[in-house]
């Protein structure tokens, strides 16, 4: 939801609250004021009618006059005591031809020695008509009221937003592997001032920052690297050496394996490290049935050592984009951790779909939890030819494509399932 959208319905939910309350008190107090004014004529028409009693000598039981609109008079022998008293009432009106909302006054009074009981009717038509048309126009001007906020909100709003939008649109197309100098909206206001401001400082701190990891990551590569070719050199030439003995052969043989297993390390360290900066833009289609098939070919004197069985399930041939190298690390580490930790006579089955590559060896029972197999430096057993960076590379390319992978342990059988 966006934050004008937001802020609008607080904002409105607030004023239909207050103009909901405000409407509804006016509305009491007009009719509670119209009511009171009603009665007031009532009383009024009461003394005029006692008035008119005194100054005439003829009376009629029931009459018309400008006073109410039905007046009735009743003549009693004694004195009923009858208390002044108001009360609303439903009569036929023969003008309207339908019943009508009434009000009625009803007293008792002496006059010229005789005792009467009075009713003094008023229509209420006139009334409800003036409540009902201010309810009218208060309910349209609450609504106008909204209207006009609404669209004066989004008008302004839409203005005062525009340097926001422009920044964050600046935001959305940086890219740190390509820094262009940010060019910000100039504005007045002091929020959106401070913000560009952070920005700025932020950005240009970012880009720094991978600018300096990149060179060391590069400079530690290529400095590691010599020492450690160096090294693996000398110890090729001393394991030639016929004088040595069995004993420091084996113990240069381990030296040796321990120097390559750091270079293997550092070649992963430094391609996670080229993952995380996303420096893996290129792509190009890859065939995936053809590639699984050259990479196969490329292992089978290790599948021949361990006497392993491989089975293809190729149903379907699809193609995804991947980065070349990638796509290398990717299954090439899926097929030897396949290898590796196979046993003897073991086999590897491969099915491959339009959605999803599944690879799954036999093998010794998992030393590690199936939440920690993708970690970085997790590895089952204590095998000197791993450096358990192997599936924390499977995963960070799976991340990067927003591809899936899971795991899945079966008595002898280990499952690992890649959907594209």
């Amino acid at each position: 939801m966006k934050l004008l959208s937001l802020s609008n319905r607080y904002y409105f939910t607030g004023l239909f609250i207050v103009s909901l309350v405000g409407g509804l008190s006016s509305y009491f107090v007009i009719r509670r004021t119209v009511n009171s004014e009603f009665n007031d004529k009532l009383f009024a028409a009461k003394e005029e009618l006692i008035d008119e009693l005194y100054r005439h000598d003829e009376l009629l039981s029931s009459y018309s006059l400008n006073i109410g609109d039905n007046i009735v008079i009743q003549k009693v022998d004694k004195d009923p005591k009858i208390q002044t008293f108001i009360k609303d009432t439903v009569l036929f009106n023969e003008y309207q031809n339908e019943e009508m909302n009434y009000r009625q006054i009803t007293f008792s009074d002496k006059v010229r020695d005789n005792f009467y009981v009075f009713s003094i009717t008023k229509s209420l038509l006139s009334t409800e008509d003036l409540i009902r048309g201010v309810t009218q126009v208060i309910a349209l001007i609450t609504a106008l009221f909204f209207i006009t906020m609404l669209v004066l909100s989004n008008i302004v709003s839409q203005r005062i937003w525009i340097p926001f939008y422009n920044t964050l649109s600046q935001i959305k197309d940086f890219n740190v592997k390509k820094p262009k100098p940010l060019s910000f909206s100039e504005t007045n206001i002091i929020e959106f001032k401070e913000l560009n401001s952070a920005l700025e400082l932020m950005t240009n701190q970012v880009t720094k920052d991978y600018k300096n990891l990149k060179e060391y990551t590069e400079n530690t590569s290529h400095e590691i690297q010599t020492p450690l070719a160096i090294i693996k050199n000398k110890m090729e030439l001393l394991m030639q050496d016929k004088n040595l003995s069995e004993h420091q052969i084996s113990i240069l043989g381990q030296v040796y394996e321990s120097t390559g297993r750091l270079s293997k390390l550092k070649d992963n360290l430094s391609l996670l490290s080229k993952i995380d900066n996303n420096q893996f833009i290129d792509t190009s289609k890859l065939i995936v049935a053809e590639y699984l098939k050259k990479k196969i070919g490329r292992v089978k004197e290790l599948l021949d050592i361990k006497n392993i069985e491989v089975i293809l399930d190729f149903k379907e041939n699809p193609s995804i984009e991947i980065n070349e190298t990638m796509a290398y690390v990717l299954f090439n580490n899926l097929i030897s951790n396949a290898i590796k930790h196979n046993i003897e006579s073991g086999k590897i089955v491969m099915t491959l779909t339009n959605a999803y590559f599944e690879i799954k060896n036999t093998g010794e029972p998992l030393e590690i939890s199936e939440e920690e197999l993708f970690g970085r430096f997790k590895k089952s057993g204590n095998r000197p030819d791993s450096s358990g960076l192997g599936l924390s590379l499977v995963y960070r390319i799976v991340d990067y494509y927003n591809f899936s992978i899971s795991y899945k342990n079966t008595d002898i059988w280990h499952k690992i399932t890649l959907k594209f």
